[in-house]
């Protein structure tokens, strides 16, 4: 008897130890096949496939982890989609409980909605699908943002842009609109030859600046390298096709890109040369000199001493650089913003102080013997 009872507790062990055996192999296989699927999934977004093509690319590895249907729906900026895989969708039928249902966002122009229908609905078979289900739900949000953000950043960027090349043609309109104002003015044949021979030293300049303006039209961006530039004769450029006198004692020759320092220098004086055309300010005057630092290294030091008007500034100096702060009926509040911005991508810096009833811009610029290796630098023409 006692035998007998042994004999059944040892059948028993023996049956028990070979179902988890087996229960062991079964899950060990189907933890091998989850891996391999989901390094596949993986491999999927290091791929450049177009995310609406990702479905039919994960479709194999979803089937195979039991999932038999895959349906997708929603919008792609403006443009309604659809795909489905595997059995038809039923949402009456006896598989709709097995039905699961995915949001995918990436903006409020183009979103999914992802279905999957498993076989079963349970078990570790289903919960090693729903592990995969949701690395591929995530593959496709992943890829999804990375489209939004990086359609996100170039609307951003051409905003920024546009507004540039705005401010630069009003800066060209405004001279065009000064030069008409003065021909009108002048009443003496002298008069009008001064004008036409000035006319003539600036049509030049005007029309480089309106070719760069029309390569920026036409999204003709240009590798350019810093060289050597005679920060006297372009501060005297600048100043003509502003339309301001400026009085300049010194010199030093400047290692930039000329495009970012025509940029820095026709916004700054642009910004000066109202007051000084109205009559409410002195022609400014500019300090050229050369410094040695053990930080900065060899650089050109510009100082620009503006008088205040008398009602004094447009906005307070803490603001000057402010983008879209504008003292001025109509003014974008752009141009301070955009020389400091074009000195700073050059190498240099733009600052403001007032001091002793005067408007001091310091500008700084590393000069030719501090030159740097030379790397192009691709200059937006704006």
């Amino acid at each position: 008897m006692a035998f007998s009872v042994l004999n059944s507790l040892a059948l028993a062990f023996m049956v028990a130890g070979l179902t988890l055996l087996i229960t062991a192999v079964a899950l060990s296989h189907r933890a091998r096949r989850y891996q391999r699927g989901m390094q596949a999934l993986l491999q999927l977004s290091s791929s450049h496939l177009d995310l609406l093509d990702l479905p039919d690319a994960a479709w194999p590895v979803l089937q195979a982890a039991g999932w038999r249907t895959l349906d997708w729906e929603g919008d792609w900026f403006g443009q309604p989609v659809h795909g489905s895989l595997g059995e038809p969708l039923d949402l009456a039928g006896a598989g709709a409980d097995n039905l699961q249902w995915f949001d995918v966002t990436g903006s409020a122009d183009a979103h999914l909605r992802v279905g999957l229908r498993h076989g079963v609905p349970r078990g570790e078979r289903r919960l090693f699908a729903n592990h995969l289900a949701q690395v591929f739900v995530l593959l496709l949000e992943t890829r999804l943002r990375e489209r939004t953000a990086a359609l996100s950043a170039a609307l951003a960027e051409r905003a920024r842009l546009s507004l540039y090349l705005q401010h630069d043609m009003r800066n060209l309109a405004q001279w065009v609109s000064w030069v008409g104002t003065d021909f009108v003015h002048a009443d003496k044949p002298e008069a009008l030859m001064v004008l036409a021979r000035r006319l003539q030293a600036n049509a030049p300049l005007v029309l480089e600046r309106a070719q760069r303006l029309m390569a920026a039209l036409r999204s003709d961006s240009r590798a350019s390298t810093p060289r050597g530039v005679p920060l006297r004769n372009a501060m005297e450029q600048a100043a003509r096709l502003a339309g301001i006198e400026v009085s300049i004692t010194g010199d030093a020759t400047v290692w930039v890109v000329p495009e970012l320092l025509e940029r820095a220098l026709d916004n700054l004086l642009s910004n000066l040369a109202t007051d000084w055309r109205e009559g409410v300010t002195q022609p400014p005057l500019a300090l050229i000199n050369a410094a040695d630092s053990k930080e900065s290294g060899a650089i050109a030091c510009v100082e620009l001493l503006c008088q205040l008007p008398a009602r004094g500034l447009d906005l307070p100096p803490e603001r000057l650089f402010e983008p879209f702060a504008s003292g001025r009926p109509g003014g974008l509040g752009l141009g301070l913003y955009q020389a400091r911005h074009s000195l700073r991508e050059a190498g240099g810096d733009l600052r403001a102080a007032v001091v002793e009833q005067q408007l001091r811009f310091t500008l700084l610029l590393p000069q030719e013997c501090n030159k740097p290796d030379q790397l192009a630098v691709a200059v937006a023409p704006v």
